[in-house]
Order: C-alpha cells, then structure tokens, then sequence
C-alpha cells in the first residue's frame, strides 16, 4: 500500500506507475538529488518520490522505505562513484533526514551508518552533521550510550552536539548524568538541563540555578522549568 503525503507526485495515489515515466522536465538522472533508481526502489515498495527531498518533508515515517536508506547509505559512494558532487551530496542528505524516523528505533545498522557519516573524511557539511545528530537522538537507545558519547566527545562545539547532549536524557545513570553536567558550561548548556531533567538527576539543582538568569532565553526558560521538576 502507498503512502500518501502533500508532495507526492501527481497520478502515484493508488499505485499508478505512469508518473515515472512521464517526469516532470526539470527531473534529470544523476541532476540536483535525482536518481531514478533510488525512485524505483522506494516505489516498488510503495513509496512514489522523485527525489528525496521531497519525502523528506513529507511524510512522518516511512517504515518500508529504512531498509532501501540504510542500502543507499551504506553504499553511496560505490553506486555514485567519484568525488562529492551537488548531486551526491544532495543525496547523502536526503537519506541521512530520512533516517530521522522513529521506524529506525534501534535499528544497529542505521545508528551505524548516521555515526559512520558524521565522522567521514572529507567531513560532511555541518547542516547533514546536525540531521544526523538528529536522528541518533530519535533512533538510538540507552544501550548505544558508549558509542555515541564517544562520538560526541569528538565533536567540536556546534549545531551537532546539540542533539547528542539531549540524547543523554533517555540514559538514566550516574554516567550520563556526569556527562551531561560536562555540557553545562558550553552552548550546548540548554541541551544539557533537558537531559537531566529527562534522566530525573539528583544533585544538580544547584548547578542549574545559576541558569535562570542566563543570557538566552531558551535556556533561561529550560532552567525555570527544571527548577520546577527536578528533586531537591
């Protein structure tokens, strides 16, 4: 059965196959994220989708479609061999926010994967850093709390980190409570009360107060809110 969403190609509702072969003009293989065997395979599953892109902001998970992003992953650079084009990249992108889905929960090759693409060599750009930060958020658990501390450890301060840091949230132990409190004095300070918070800490009250008069107010409004639910 299709799944149905805003952007879907016109004439795909009911699984219509005459949308792929009439494409849109401005619809070129191997142009700007389009790949007509990434199309074919998500369509053969019932998933219609020119580019990635597109369902991307569509729909908010597509349980059949993880299996053709994690092989598309895995092996982008072989089946689009060479240097990173736009083209690539485009789709890298798309496949690493459609990994963003909580039909990947706990899925070991996926996590593998998102992890494997924030630590490539040359680096990805840091917008496909943070989607991938995202995901792991989403789709990891607590038994990948080793992994992806170690990788968090290897970020420089930016966007990424972000998620990684409200990730230790689902980790209720004293080790990820010392991790998070790391995290405290850096910009990823917000991140950091939502995960004590979401662990339920103990002992840290003290150390979030301090944050109720902090100079921005996403985190001053986290500290308030923490206050509010965390023990003495």
């Amino acid at each position: 059965m299709n799944i149905e969403y805003a952007r879907m190609p016109f004439g795909s509702a009911g699984g219509g196959t005459e949308w792929m072969v009439n494409l849109p003009a401005r619809y070129k293989h191997g142009e700007r994220g389009f790949d007509r065997r990434i199309m074919e395979d998500l369509a053969a599953v019932g998933v219609p989708c020119y580019t990635l892109g597109d369902l991307a902001n569509g729909p908010a998970t597509i349980p059949q479609g993880i299996p053709i992003f994690i092989d598309w992953l895995a092996n982008l650079d072989e089946r689009i061999p060479g240097p990173e084009t736009e083209h690539r990249s485009a789709i890298r992108s798309g496949l690493i926010r459609n990994l963003i889905d909580p039909a990947a929960r706990g899925n070991q090759e996926a996590i593998d994967l998102l992890i494997a693409q924030v630590r490539r060599e040359p680096p990805i750009p840091e917008r496909m850093q943070t989607w991938a930060c995202e995901g792991l958020r989403l789709i990891a658990g607590p038994k990948h709390f080793d992994q992806l501390v170690a990788l968090l450890d290897e970020l420089p301060a930016g966007t990424a980190i972000y998620a990684l840091v409200e990730y230790l949230g689902k980790v209720k132990t004293p080790e990820s409570r010392d991790v998070a409190v790391r995290y405290l004095d850096t910009i990823a300070r917000g991140s950091a009360i939502k995960a004590l918070v979401q662990m339920k800490a103990s002992g840290v009250r003290r150390l979030i107060e301090p944050f109720v008069q902090d100079r921005a107010p996403s985190v001053r409004k986290a500290a308030v809110r923490a206050l509010e639910k965390l023990p003495d």
